[in-house]
């Protein structure tokens, strides 16, 4: 499996989105205008993967629930964020930090 983070224009997302339609990839879309807090990316995170337990208190849950994710049976999973640019636009810092979670914990495993 190739575990990437990609970006790309809302233009594209439909096509890539056809390519995703088959039935083994759970595809999961949230708008980054609405993500301005840690509360609000868990919540929708939580909500969207289905989650067994809440992680809104625990970093280290999230990190061991999103690489897990066996409860979907998918082959494949992707996570769209719409609106990117206003995705915890007023927390850098906690971006930052989400985006490389991905990168160094999250997909490599």
């Amino acid at each position: 499996m190739n575990n990437s983070i990609y970006t790309t224009s809302e233009d594209n997302v439909n096509d890539l989105k056809q390519n995703w339609s088959r039935s083994d990839v759970y595809v999961v879309e949230i708008d980054g205008k609405s993500v301005g807090s840690w509360e609000d990316y868990i919540t929708k995170i939580e909500k969207a993967f289905d989650f067994p337990t809440s992680c809104i208190d625990t970093v280290d849950g999230y990190l061991d629930w999103i690489r897990d994710l066996s409860w979907i049976d998918k082959e494949s999973y992707k996570l769209v964020i719409h609106h990117y640019n206003y995705f915890l636009a007023k927390e850098p810092k906690l971006k930052a930090s989400i985006m490389n979670d991905f990168k160094e914990i999250i997909l490599p495993f």
